[in-house]
């Protein structure tokens, strides 16, 4: 009886089938080292975070947003991702990156939520340009901020009232691009015949501005360069709610 060899295809297959069964057992092993690796050496005390860096504070004590990152199970294997939404919790926090500074070291960047006003609540609170209140004690921080007049709703941590939100949201935008104008301002809140009452601390070149709702930053560059036309320095009001022009009322006038 002759025995049939098998065919040069039919090796080169049974050849290519060990192959591909040795490459899927090492990489089965692979991916399983990949999955309990990391977990078993995030328990060793060498792998643990060591200390954390933190930059972008003014309000928030340094120590309370390491607490929130340096968790005690905390590791350098951890997700960043993880980190920063743990920070990101704090209510003072608007944002926070999270960076290794080595293998057992972070350094945690955090952008503060800024206080523009103060509202009533009755009791004066600070709250943020996007309407957020913030816990913050006026009393205890050296806040020099302008006074929303009127009392203010709140739901969930924001102010309720949509005009209010648009008034503290123009006095954000005024606090980063007219900075010098908003450190003159003791109060501000609607107006009776409409837009917004700013009244200004004495010897600040005007008692009231008045501006309107719609574009205020625009009409309150009117108001500067009206002012500084003019000689007479007492003015009791300034009001741009027209159209391309500001009304000045000196004090007698009133």
């Amino acid at each position: 009886m002759i025995k049939r060899r098998p065919s040069r295809r039919s090796r080169i297959t049974r050849r290519g089938r060990r192959r591909l069964f040795f490459a899927l057992t090492v990489a089965a092993i692979g991916l399983s080292v990949s999955i309990w690796v990391p977990p078993l050496l995030a328990t060793l005390p060498a792998f643990q975070i060591s200390e954390v860096h933190v930059v972008g504070t003014e309000h928030v004590p340094p120590e309370e947003i390491r607490a929130l990152a340096l968790t005690p199970d905390a590791s350098a294997w951890d997700d960043p991702a993880t980190l920063e939404a743990r920070v990101r919790a704090h209510p003072m926090v608007r944002e926070a990156t999270a960076r290794r500074q080595s293998f057992r070291t972070l350094e945690i960047a955090i952008v503060e939520r800024r206080p523009v006003a103060l509202v009533a609540t009755p009791e004066l609170r600070p709250v943020s340009g996007d309407g957020y209140m913030l816990p913050l004690e006026p009393s205890a921080a050296p806040l020099d901020l302008p006074i929303v007049r009127g009392p203010v709703e709140t739901e969930s941590g924001f102010v309720a009232d949509p005009g209010m939100r648009e008034l503290i949201l123009a006095l954000s935008r005024m606090d980063r691009t007219r900075s010098e104008f908003m450190s003159l301002v003791s109060e501000v809140g609607p107006a009776a015949e409409g837009g917004y009452r700013f009244l200004l601390l004495p010897g600040s070149g005007a008692d009231v501005v008045l501006l309107p709702r719609a574009e205020p930053l625009r009409a309150l560059d009117r108001v500067s360069i009206a002012l500084g036309q003019i000689e007479d320095r007492r003015v009791a009001r300034a009001d741009a709610r027209f159209s391309g022009q500001v009304v000045l009322t000196r004090v007698e006038e009133r």
